[in-house]
């Protein structure tokens, strides 16, 4: 039954893949890729609808993405629904399950949708807002070749809020996510472009957590996500990430940032943040 479904939503695929060529040779010598059907025999579907107006979506026990309608979004979708995949089974391990229910992901159909949606423009991955992250279109991420990193990125940072009770440092998520996703190398190399512009390289914890809740100029926020990246180094070289994840889970509880602190790392929070800041 997949087998027929992906032939019928490759369709359109293959004509754009053939065009200024003979259709009917195109029609005889098209092939789904057999490791693009593997692919999604593993997903374990249970859902697996596609409408040429309205789109498609594609879910597991675990996962929902809703994406558009569009000749390529099929062979988009089956790949972001592995990266989803992929980061959901990674960031449950390190962090804990993203989602109580099914963690839905939308992929806009494009950027001025996403602005509407989200009020971010296209450097900011994605919008976490409970069960549900809201990405940029996923064929931007994919052709910027950062989607592995960036769903990732995201995937944490619901984790991060479902088990903190939404009440983490936003220096605090946004760190683990990158280090999750494996952004350091990737902030590091941007770093010298901020640089040149004049920015301010090692931001007081106060400029960083100001830059990432607004999250509305992409310079000051990825130097935050790189001095955010770079406390959490800090904090890493005298405590283990148990130590983290039991912040979290007093701050869950009520715990106050300095009674947390104090139970997670021996000091209050003020203390550790003096301790492990880069504006010195």
């Amino acid at each position: 039954m997949r087998r027929i479904l992906l032939a019928a939503s490759f369709a359109a695929f293959a004509f754009a893949a053939g065009c200024g060529k003979d259709t009917k040779q195109d029609d005889a010598s098209f092939r789904i890729p057999d490791s693009l059907i593997s692919e999604i025999e593993g997903f374990r579907l249970t859902v697996d609808d596609y409408h040429v107006v309205r789109g498609g979506v594609m879910a597991n026990r675990q996962i929902e993405l809703r994406y558009p309608a569009s000749d390529f979004s099929r062979f988009v979708a089956v790949k972001s629904f592995g990266y989803l995949k992929s980061a959901y089974e990674v960031v449950s391990k390190e962090i804990g399950r993203p989602a109580a229910d099914k963690l839905v992901a939308i992929g806009t159909n494009d950027l001025d949708e996403y602005l509407l949606m989200t009020r971010k423009e296209w450097w900011y991955y994605g919008v976490v807002k409970g069960d549900t992250i809201i990405f940029e279109p996923l064929d931007i991420l994919i052709k910027r070749m950062i989607a592995e990193p960036a769903i990732t990125n995201r995937v944490a940072q619901a984790a991060i809020d479902r088990r903190s009770g939404g009440r983490s440092p936003l220096w605090l998520r946004e760190a683990i996510a990158s280090r999750i996703a494996n952004e350091g190398e990737i902030l590091k190399i941007q770093m010298p472009e901020f640089e040149h512009e004049g920015r301010v390289m090692n931001p007081s914890p106060e400029r960083i957590e100001e830059a990432i809740a607004a999250g509305a100029d992409r310079g000051d926020s990825r130097v935050a996500y790189y001095a955010a990246y770079r406390m959490l180094d800090n904090l890493l070289a005298t405590h283990s990430m148990a130590n983290v994840l039991s912040f979290f889970d007093r701050l869950r509880e009520g715990m106050t940032p300095d009674e947390a602190s104090a139970e997670a790392f021996g000091i209050p929070y003020a203390a550790l943040i003096d301790k492990i800041r880069i504006d010195r």
